[in-house]
């Protein structure tokens, strides 16, 4: 039996005016036990792609769909995808929990699960240690 991709993008274009083509018809399949790495030069339309599948861009033309649900035109707070951007991305008044716990808060996840997936998260990144002083006081000292 064949499962689903997890993420299918068929044929996926976006341009900018005035003949600026960013993405040019790309196709991929990623299985829910595999991991996607997109490497290119600067302006080689990585980041567009991205955000597509985001939703923070609409494609010109294709397909992208997730678990075999088509993508465009669902917003992006109801399509569960994060994005970590290259750039400086955190919110500076927050400390490390907060800014790691607040995608969490905004789907409005249980406390107890907030405190127990940012540990997990920090931990997998070896950051263990930088999660004292939530702002929230939801981060046991």
């Amino acid at each position: 039996m064949n499962e689903l991709p997890i993420l299918d993008i068929r044929h996926v274009s976006k341009s900018y005016a005035p003949r600026t083509m960013a993405v040019d018809d790309v196709s991929l399949t990623v299985d829910a036990d595999q991991t996607l790495c997109i490497l290119g030069p600067s302006g080689s339309g990585k980041t567009t792609l991205l955000r597509m599948v985001a939703g923070l861009e609409q494609p010109d033309g294709g397909q992208i769909r997730y678990a075999g649900e088509d993508l465009v035109g669902v917003p992006p707070h109801l399509r569960d995808f994060g994005m970590m951007f290259q750039d400086f991305a955190l919110f500076p008044h927050k400390n490390v929990y907060d800014n790691v716990a607040f995608g969490l808060r905004m789907h409005k996840a249980p406390a107890d699960e907030i405190v127990t997936r940012v540990h997990e998260m920090l931990e997998l990144v070896d950051m263990q240690g930088y999660d004292t002083g939530a702002v929230d006081g939801n981060c046991p000292g």
